[in-house]
């Protein structure tokens, strides 16, 4: 199953992550190499700056912190220090703490243009996730088309993540979910589908601050809906349990466990129990670079049949943001790129059929605005089908263009 395509995109994709990594190791070096000085001379004040520095770069918001907070009680008006430090704060997730000095630094009326403009975002951000009820999300139109079928249609999708805080000393939030998607490609393929996900459940912080183990027992509702002539429509319920832990600055790891019933709303279709389990580990070399890799396996057994499917897949991605030195608009642009495999395995009435996918592609998101982006992207999909002792092969190249707004 893991074949050349994906070893050659992994392969790119550690080469792509080599230079960051070694950055990563010179900038902690140097941060090392200053903080030896600070023990000789602490009162060095240019010390202080260029240790805070090189610690947000390094991703070490804690220690940051402590040494912009000295740096303020001996610089009460070093505006620019402590915007650093309510940065950092942010970035540790003390949101309450970021906006008090977000707000000193804003009242001390010696701001640059643009130093307000980023004290004001920040302190949008800061007290919106410090309320008690918050809520992000994205929406998604756009177009694909596929090189070799030809086929193209237009395609939705979206999320919405609703926060509320149960104050507690668990830090316990209710975190609700909704998600959809849907794809027309026209009335003459068997290709389009609708789908939606709404989920619901407590989570706990385990650890009371921005990192540590969290934990969510939920409760899943879905529809999906497509041609008849494929998998048919159906609704569902499911439970489950997601984890998920912040190891520190650059290593997240986390697991999704959900299980439950799908039923058919068209008497030619059965009814099935289904398994999913997701795990994965994100690393951030920096704070502008995410690597992820995840894996899923999953199975559907029919209630009152036999029939049973099951599939695995492993998936590789690798994120990063840039500027693009351009005026007039954000300089918010990101480059993405994807490498999976995976595999599914069927067995109904009596009819047993394997398929082997490997897919690779890359995209690039441009903001045109705040919260407004352009991306384009091309994906190349290989396909192996092997039933009766027959093998098919397929390939797709599907292009996409969508814009998408997040809020």
């Amino acid at each position: 199953m893991f074949r050349a395509p994906l070893l050659a995109s992994i392969a790119a994709l550690t080469l792509f992550a080599t230079p960051l990594a070694a950055q990563t190791a010179e900038v902690e070096a140097q941060r090392q190499a200053v903080f030896q000085q600070l023990l000789t001379d602490p009162g060095n004040r240019q010390l202080m700056r260029e240790y805070a520095r090189l610690s947000v770069r390094a991703r070490e918001f804690e220690a940051a912190a402590a040494t912009l907070e000295r740096l303020v009680d001996l610089e009460p008006d070093n505006t620019g220090a402590r915007v650093e430090l309510a940065i950092a704060y942010f970035a540790l997730g003390s949101y309450a703490v970021a906006e008090y000095h977000l707000a000193a630094a804003q009242a001390s009326g010696s701001l640059t243009p643009a130093q307000a403009t980023q004290v004001a975002r920040y302190r949008d951000q800061a007290q919106e996730r410090d309320d008690r009820s918050t809520y992000n999300g994205r929406v998604q139109v756009g177009y694909a088309y596929a090189d070799t079928s030809s086929e193209e249609g237009a395609f939705v999708n979206g999320a919405v993540d609703w926060r509320i805080d149960m104050g507690d000393a668990h830090v316990t939030q209710w975190v609700t979910e909704f998600a959809f998607s849907s794809y027309e490609p026209g009335d003459s393929s068997i290709n389009g589908r609708n789908a939606g996900r709404l989920r619901s459940g407590p989570e706990w912080r385990l650890a009371q601050d921005a990192y540590g183990p969290r934990l969510q027992a939920y409760g899943e509702l879905g529809w999906f809906e497509n041609d008849s002539t494929l998998d048919g429509d159906y609704t569902s319920w499911g439970v489950g349990l997601a984890y998920a832990n912040p190891l520190n600055e650059r290593f997240t790891v986390y697991s999704d466990l959900t299980l439950g019933r799908a039923f058919a709303r068209d008497d030619g279709d059965a009814d099935f129990d289904f398994h999913e389990f997701d795990l994965g580990v994100t690393y951030r070399p920096s704070r502008d670079t995410r690597f992820r890799l995840s894996g899923t396996w999953g199975s559907r057994t029919g209630v009152d049949s036999p029939d049973e499917y099951t599939e695995a897949s492993v998936r590789l991605t690798a994120q990063h943001a840039f500027d693009a030195g351009l005026s007039h608009v954000p300089n918010r642009w990101v480059v993405s790129a994807f490498a999976e495999v995976g595999q599914a395995e069927n067995s109904v009435s009596g009819t047993d059929f394997e398929i082997d996918t490997e897919s690779y592609g890359a995209s690039l998101r441009a903001f045109v605005m705040e919260d407004i982006y352009l991306e384009t992207g091309v994906a190349q999909v290989m396909e192996d089908s092997l039933t009766g002792g027959v093998t098919t092969t397929r390939e797709e190249l599907i292009y996409t263009f969508q814009v998408g707004w997040e809020f």
